[in-house]
């Protein structure tokens, strides 16, 4: 093997051999380069792009959220809150949520108002994180607005607006005596660069909620969970689909966005796809080269089996002579995409105008799976490539190879 390899390399370096043949393989070598890097890039960039998505999508959304299967409210839901807070090292907190209209001079928009637990809304780290002016609602009567919403409505902080429900206009309707809007006051407007968070989003406490949708305090239409990392809440989500009866649902943050999540998937394997075809275009060159390659050495060929080599240590050296060049583009190109990534995230050469975008720079998150499959598709499509030039450089006459020699 170590002569088949010496004789392989040699043929590489030889700078006497056809020169066709020699920018064959350098346009293979550098389309295989190219190629790699090329997917590293573009898969970590769309990786970066998806971890964005999470990280703004789970400032609001819980890692785990658990609804009733039937009806608008939990079943049981404050027991069920209770022992998930004995059970589990995760902050749980009751929601109770809806759609009412909200007027604010002579404007309308409906609103999807979501109540927290009181006591436990200026817990919520990541809610606190996006509200852009003002505080989390802490007492009754307090609501945040979406910029969206609060744009639509000319509602600044600070200003009253008044909210109607479809339970609030059945309660006026029969005639209980209770009045037709629920009169909120606007203490901050969050931005959470989503806009169908940002056009309807309304929070508020949940006993603003309860009297809102004219229902008990304790009601519950959702239990939101947040843990501590989304490692935590996809393994929380499979404890509680085994533990919880068929009365509930349990729904991980993914589940709550799985269109998009899947819009997202599906055009990161597109380009995946799409971009190792420029790999696989740079393999036909390497045939190409070695078909050559064993055209212009059968001379060469004739003289080793006439000293005794065995065919098979023949199409040994056409075969290595390939791995060598899909392998050294490969490890190339793999060490261009990586270091561009790393590059990226160190010392953020690509920067975004962030009054056009919702990020400073070009998010890049190392994608080594992506590095890992295209690095396998290179070397193996080498090794293949080889194959067709190693069988035809086997089968070479000796007789004709030397009969003008």
């Amino acid at each position: 093997m170590r002569v088949e390899a010496a004789i392989a390399f040699r043929y590489i370096r030889n700078r006497r051999s056809v020169q066709f043949s020699g920018l064959i393989a350098a346009l293979a070598w550098l389309g295989i380069t190219i190629g790699v890097a090329a997917v590293i890039c573009v898969a970590s960039i769309f990786l970066g792009f998806r971890q964005l998505f999470e990280d703004l999508m789970l400032r609001i959304d819980p890692h785990v959220r658990i609804t009733g299967q039937a009806g608008k409210f939990i079943a049981s839901g404050d027991s069920l809150r209770q022992h998930l807070r004995r059970t589990h090292d995760a902050l749980v907190v009751g929601v109770l949520d809806g759609k009412a209209i909200a007027m604010h001079g002579r404007a309308m928009h409906v609103l999807s108002v979501r109540g927290y637990e009181d006591s436990l809304l200026p817990r919520l780290d990541g809610l606190r994180g996006i509200v852009l002016v003002g505080d989390v609602p802490r007492r009754q009567g307090e609501v945040v607005l979406g910029a969206g919403a609060a744009e639509r409505l000319g509602a600044l902080p600070g200003d009253t607006i008044e909210l109607v429900s479809p339970e609030y206009i059945h309660f006026a309707v029969s005639g209980l005596g209770i009045p037709a809007s629920l009169r909120v006051r606007v203490i901050g407007i969050l931005l959470s660069n989503d806009g169908t968070y940002d056009n309807t989003l309304a929070v508020t406490t949940q006993s603003t909620a309860a009297e809102l949708f004219a229902t008990s305090p304790m009601s519950l239409t959702a239990l939101d969970i947040f843990c501590s990392s989304r490692r935590q809440g996809a393994e929380l989500v499979q404890q509680l689909r085994r533990q919880l009866d068929a009365r509930y649902r349990v729904e991980s943050w993914h589940d709550l966005h799985r269109e998009m999540y899947a819009v997202m998937e599906w055009e990161r394997v597109a380009s995946f796809l799409l971009l190792s075809l420029i790999v696989l275009l740079a393999v036909f060159n390497i045939v190409a080269m070695l078909m050559m390659t064993v055209s212009s050495k059968q001379r060469d060929i004739a003289v080793l089996r006439t000293l005794g080599a065995h065919p098979r240590s023949i199409g040994r050296v056409f075969q290595l002579q390939g791995v060598m060049i899909a392998l050294g583009g490969t490890l190339l190109g793999a060490a261009i995409g990586i270091g561009l990534c790393l590059g990226q995230q160190r010392f953020h050469w690509i920067m975004l105008d962030t009054d056009r975008y919702i990020m400073q720079e070009l998010p890049v998150a190392l994608d080594w799976g992506a590095a890992v499959a295209v690095s396998a598709i290179g070397i193996v499509a080498g090794m293949l490539a080889s194959v067709p030039p190693a069988r035809r450089a086997m089968r070479t006459p000796i007789a004709e190879s030397l009969r003008f020699e």
